[in-house]
C-alpha cells in the first residue's frame, strides 16, 4: 500500500515539483498551499508524512506543527525553507519536526529524509505496540496463581480495565491489592499514563488532605511553597487510594467529588482544578461494618463499589503458595546458588500447611530470609522461622478436611517439631523423644525427614 504524504508550500512551482517527484518514488501525494488547508487534510485524512514549508501566509509551518501537536497528531513531518536561521531550526525540531532541510535541495537529499522519517516512525509504532502488549502481559502476569480465584480474578481484569469505571479491590492485608491495582492500569488505556498510589493508613490525618489535594503557599502553617497532590500527579492515568476505610469522612467528601466532579480543590484554594484520573480504591476493612458506625459515607461506597474484585487470603487457595515462592525465588535469588530443583518436600510442605496470616507479602518476607541465611544453596526447613515448622497442636487437625490425623501423622509432625527445636542434631532429638539414635534414624527414613 503507497504511503500517503502531504505537501504544503505557497509556492506553486515547488509544489508541483514536489508532486512530479515523489509520485515517481511510488508515494501518494497531496498538495495544498498554506498551514490552515495542511491542518484540515491532516485532520480528516490518514497521513504517513507532512513536508511543509515554515515561510506561508496565515498559517505558518511553525505553527501548523503546533496544531498537530495541540491535537495528539503523531505524524512525522520534515520542514523546508528558503529562510534558513538556526533558531527557525531548533524552534521547528523541539516542536516535533523530523528533519530540517533547506531550499534549494537536491531529490536524493529529501527522498534520504523521507526515508527515514517514515522508518523513524514505524519503529516509534512498533515500541509503541510492543510496550503495550508487553505490559498487559507484565500486569497479568505478576498475579501468580492457577486456582480458580485467581483465574477469575484475571478474566475480571481483561475485561473491565477498558472501561472507566472505579474499581474497589477488598482483602486482608498482604494479599497483593496493589499488584490487581496496578494489572488494571497496565491492561488499560492509560497505560502510558502515570500509576500514582497513597496508602491512607500510612499518612497521618492532619496531612493527608494535603497529600491528596495539594495546597497552595501560607494556607496553614509549614506551608511555604505550593504543593502538587498526589491526585492531580496522576492526571492521565490511574490513581489508587489504598486502605481507604481509613480515611476520615471530611476527606471522604472530597475523594467523593472527585469521582463525581472530576475536580480537586487544594487547601487554601479557591478554585476547583479539573482531573483525568481513573480511581481504583482498597481496604481490608469490612465497609459495611464502617458504614453502621457512621465511619464510612455510603454514597462514596456506591461511587466506588461499581466493580468489585474481591482477592481470597493465601489459606483459601494454597495450591498456589508454591507457585508463589518459586516466583519470588526466581526475582530475589539471582546469582545465588540456589537449585529450586533440590528444595526438599518437607520444606514445601511447611510452607503449604501453615495459614500466612500476612498473606503474600509474608511469604515474600520469608523467601527473602531464607535467601540471606541460606549459604551453600541447600534450602532446608531449619531456614524458616519456627512459628511455620512448629504450628501449635491445633493445626495437627486438618483445616479444610476438619478430621483427626492418624497416630503416623502425630508422631511425624512431633518428631518433625522435636528435630526443628535440636537445629537437626539427631542425637539430642532421640534423647528429647527418649528413643534410641539408630529407632530416630529409622523414623526419619520412614516419614522423609532425612534433610533435616
Amino acid at each position: 500500500m503507497k504511503k500517503r504524504l502531504l505537501v504544503a508550500d505557497d509556492e506553486q512551482s515547488m509544489r508541483e515539483t514536489l508532486d512530479i517527484m515523489l509520485d515517481n518514488e511510488g508515494y501518494d501525494v497531496t498538495t495544498v498551499e498554506n498551514g490552515a488547508e495542511a491542518l484540515k487534510e491532516c485532520e480528516t485524512g490518514d497521513y504517513d508524512l507532512v513536508i511543509t514549508d515554515i515561510k506561508m501566509p496565515g498559517m505558518t509551518g511553525v505553527e501548523l506543527i503546533e496544531a498537530l501537536a495541540g491535537q495528539n497528531m503523531e505524524i512525522p513531518i520534515i520542514v523546508m525553507t528558503a529562510y534558513a536561521t538556526k533558531e527557525q531550526a531548533i524552534q521547528a525540531l523541539n516542536l516535533g519536526a523530523s528533519f530540517f532541510i533547506e531550499k534549494p535541495f537536491k531529490k536524493k537529499e529529501m527522498i534520504n529524509f523521507i526515508n527515514r522519517a517514515l522508518k523513524m516512525e514505524e519503529l516509534i509504532r512498533e515500541n509503541k505496540s510492543l510496550k503495550s502488549e508487553l505490559s498487559k502481559g507484565a500486569g497479568l502476569d505478576s498475579i501468580v496463581g492457577t486456582t480458580n480465584e485467581i483465574t477469575s480474578i484475571k478474566e475480571l481484569i481483561k475485561k473491565v480495565a477498558g472501561t472507566e469505571s472505579t474499581i474497589l479491590i477488598t482483602g486482608d492485608s498482604g494479599v497483593g491489592k496493589e499488584v490487581v491495582a496496578r494489572a488494571v492500569h497496565n491492561h488499560s488505556a492509560r497505560t502510558d499514563g502515570p500509576f500514582v498510589a497513597i496508602n491512607c493508613g500510612a499518612i497521618p490525618t492532619e496531612l493527608l488532605e494535603s497529600e491528596l489535594f495539594g495546597h497552595v503557599k501560607g494556607s496553614f502553617t509549614g506551608a511555604i511553597k505550593d504543593k502538587t497532590g498526589l491526585m492531580e500527579m496522576a492526571n492521565g492515568g490511574t490513581f489508587f487510594l489504598d486502605e481507604i476505610g481509613n480515611t476520615p469522612p471530611s476527606i471522604q467528601m472530597k475523594i467523593l467529588r472527585a469521582i463525581q466532579e472530576r475536580e480537586i480543590q487544594p487547601v487554601g484554594e479557591q478554585a476547583a482544578r479539573r482531573v483525568d484520573i481513573r480511581l481504583i480504591a482498597a481496604t481490608n476493612e469490612n465497609i459495611d461494618e464502617l458504614i453502621t458506625r457512621g465511619d464510612f459515607r455510603k454514597d462514596l461506597y456506591y461511587r466506588l463499589n461499581v466493580i468489585n474484585i474481591h482477592i481470597p487470603p493465601l489459606k483459601e487457595r494454597r495450591e498456589d503458595i508454591e507457585l508463589l515462592f518459586m516466583h519470588f525465588l526466581k526475582t530475589k535469588a539471582a546469582g545465588k546458588p540456589i537449585n529450586p530443583s533440590t528444595i526438599p518436600t518437607n520444606f514445601m510442605e511447611s510452607l503449604i500447611h501453615y495459614d500466612w496470616p500476612g498473606n503474600i507479602r509474608e511469604l515474600e518476607n520469608v523467601v527473602e530470609r531464607c535467601i540471606a541465611l541460606c549459604s551453600d544453596g541447600k534450602f532446608t526447613t531449619a531456614l524458616l522461622p519456627e512459628h511455620i515448622t512448629s504450628p501449635p497442636v491445633e493445626k495437627l487437625v486438618s483445616d479444610s478436611e476438619k478430621i483427626i490425623p492418624n497416630m503416623d501423622e502425630i508422631e511425624k509432625a512431633y518428631i518433625h517439631w522435636i528435630l526443628t527445636q535440636q537445629k537437626g542434631q539427631k542425637q539430642k532429638a532421640a534423647e528429647m523423644l527418649g528413643i534410641g539414635r539408630s529407632t530416630l534414624d529409622r523414623k526419619i527414613e520412614k516419614y522423609g525427614l532425612d534433610d533435616m
